[in-house]
């Protein structure tokens, strides 16, 4: 049985090489990048129908674990005067979302709750939306100024604003 998992560990290990490097990039414009970013998102499409696949038929509700099912698309934009980040954080509750940004590097955590409150005598019978912490960081340019940015979180977006330095 463990025979069968090597290819699947070999995966998760490149993906979280992958994903690492992707954290750390603030361009990517290069066409390397952009084939590596395309297996990133193939490879999330293999797990995906892997959990879908395997577990339904178990019957089982197992959440495979993937490096990037933690890791929200995001957005880095250079708009002239400053850099707009945009980031997919549905679900996510807003008092939840803690934004910091040390010597260019920005560190995004976000955490979900599946329901706020179960009465003793209610009975799950169905169950998808799970408690969840999603995190991200990547290097921003050097010419960002990251003590002064702004964000907003509207319709499971975070927005964060951030001017160049003068």
């Amino acid at each position: 049985m463990f025979k069968k998992l090597v290819p699947i560990t070999m995966l998760v290990t490149l993906s979280a090489i992958l994903s690492h490097a992707d954290m750390n990039m603030t361009q990517k414009n290069d066409a390397i990048f952009q084939h590596f970013e395309q297996l990133k998102q193939d490879m999330d499409k293999v797990f995906k129908q892997f959990n879908q696949d395997m577990f339904k038929e178990m019957k089982m509700d197992f959440d495979f674990p993937t490096v990037f099912s933690a890791t929200p698309n995001t957005d880095l934009i250079d708009t002239g005067e400053a850099y707009e980040l945009t980031m997919d954080l549905a679900g996510m509750d807003k008092e939840s979302i803690k934004i910091e940004i040390d010597d260019n590097y920005l560190k995004v955590v976000a955490k979900s709750e599946a329901r706020k409150e179960q009465k003793e005598d209610d009975k799950i019978i169905h169950q998808e939306r799970k408690v969840g912490m999603v995190q991200r960081g990547m290097t921003l340019p050097k010419d960002a100024d990251g003590h002064a940015y702004k964000s907003t979180y509207n319709n499971g977006v975070l927005t964060l604003k951030i001017p160049k330095k003068k």
